[in-house]
C-alpha cells in the first residue's frame, strides 16, 4: 500500500489515480515484482508481440517522460515499453541503500528484461537511466539490443551530487518530503530544458505528484549518495565499450545545464576506438527527449531501423 499523507494531499497533489497515463485508454499499465520485492509500475502502448523498445527515464523523473513517445512509436510498429525506475513514479521506494547502487539498478534492469522476455530488446535512456542501461550491456552485451542514450550521467560532471552528499538523510526524510513546495519543483525543472517556457502547468503537477508518496524523498536521495556519478577514465572506458556487440546511439544536448563536459568526453572515447556514434543537438537541453521529442525519436527511430 503506498503511504499519502493527508496533509500532501489537500495541498493540491495529483491523486495517483490521476496520475500519467490516466485517461489514455490506448496505454496499458501493469506492475511487475522483482524477486527483491521491489514492484515497477510499467506502462505500454502497441502490439503486443510487436517488437518492444524499452524506455527508461533519468533521476527525478517517471514514466510521464515518455507521454509522447508512446503513439509514434506503436504506430511506426513497435511496442513501446515505459518503467518507473525503483524510488520513482509509482514504483516501490526500496528501503536498502544498495538498491540504488549501479549495482543495485544494473540487477534490477537485467531481471526485468529477462523475466518479461525483454533480452535483446531496443533501449532509449536517458540521463541516470542512460547509465544504468550502458552498463548492463557492457557487462552482458547480448542483453540489450540497439540502445540510445540520451545525455548518459556517466559521460560528463554531474556537480549538484556533491552538495547532496552532505544532507542528513534524517532531513530529507523528516524534511524535505513533507515541505516541498511545488514551486521548487517547477524551478528544478525549468533547469532541464533548453526552452522553460515549453513546461506546462500539468508537467509540474505530474513531476509534484510522486512528492507525497512516503519514500520518495529519500529514495532521490539514495540516488544521490549510491549511484556512481563520477565519469570512469577513457582509456578503460573506451576499453570496456569496444567490448559491444552493437554501436550505441549517443545524443548531447549542446544545452544541458546538468550534465556538463559530456561532448569532450565522447569525442576523447571515440579518438580511443569506442564505437559510438555520437550525435550532438544544437538546441538540445538536458531532458530533450521530452521537450523535443519529435526531434529526438526521428534520429532515434533511423537507429532503431524498421519493426
Amino acid at each position: 500500500m503506498i503511504g499519502i499523507p493527508r496533509a500532501l494531499r489537500a495541498r493540491g497533489h495529483l491523486a495517483p489515480s490521476a496520475m500519467f497515463p490516466a485517461g489514455a485508454p490506448a496505454i496499458r499499465v501493469r506492475h511487475v515484482m522483482l524477486s527483491s520485492g521491489v514492484t515497477l509500475r510499467v506502462a505500454e502502448a502497441g502490439a503486443a508481440d510487436a517488437p518492444p523498445v524499452v524506455l527508461l527515464h533519468g533521476w527525478g523523473a517517471s514514466i510521464y517522460m515518455w507521454r509522447d513517445w508512446f503513439a509514434p512509436l506503436a504506430a511506426a510498429g513497435f511496442r513501446a515499453i515505459a518503467v518507473d525506475l525503483p524510488g520513482h513514479g509509482l514504483s516501490t521506494k526500496p528501503d536498502a541503500p544498495s538498491a540504488y547502487s549501479v549495482d543495485g539498478q544494473v540487477a534490477m534492469l537485467r531481471e526485468l528484461l529477462v523475466s518479461e522476455r525483454l533480452s535483446g530488446a531496443r533501449l532509449v535512456a536517458q540521463s541516470m537511466g542512460a547509465s544504468i542501461a550502458l552498463e548492463l550491456a557492457m557487462r552482458e552485451p547480448a542483453i540489450i539490443g540497439p540502445l540510445a542514450l540520451v545525455n548518459p550521467s556517466s559521460f560528463g560532471r554531474v556537480h549538484a551530487v556533491a552538495l547532496a552528499k552532505l544532507v542528513s538523510p534524517l532531513l530529507v526524510d523528516a524534511t524535505v518530503a513533507q515541505l516541498l513546495p511545488r514551486w521548487v519543483v517547477a524551478h528544478v525543472h525549468r533547469r532541464v530544458y533548453a526552452q522553460p517556457s515549453r513546461i506546462t502547468q500539468r508537467d509540474v503537477d505530474e513531476y509534484w505528484a510522486p512528492s507525497q508518496l512516503a519514500g520518495h524523498a529519500l529514495a532521490l536521495w539514495h540516488y544521490l549518495r549510491e549511484f556512481r556519478w563520477e565519469r570512469t577514465p577513457v582509456a578503460p572506458m573506451a576499453e570496456r565499450l569496444r567490448g559491444l556487440e552493437q554501436r550505441p546511439l549517443v545524443l548531447l544536448g549542446a544545452r544541458d545545464s546538468l550534465v556538463r563536459d559530456a561532448r569532450s568526453y565522447a569525442a576523447a572515447l571515440t579518438r580511443a576506438g569506442a564505437p559510438l556514434e555520437v550525435r550532438e543537438l544544437p538546441n538540445g537541453g538536458h531532458a530533450m527527449n521530452e521537450e523535443e521529442p519529435e526531434v529526438v525519436m526521428a534520429l532515434v527511430l533511423e537507429m532503431l531501423g524498421p519493426a
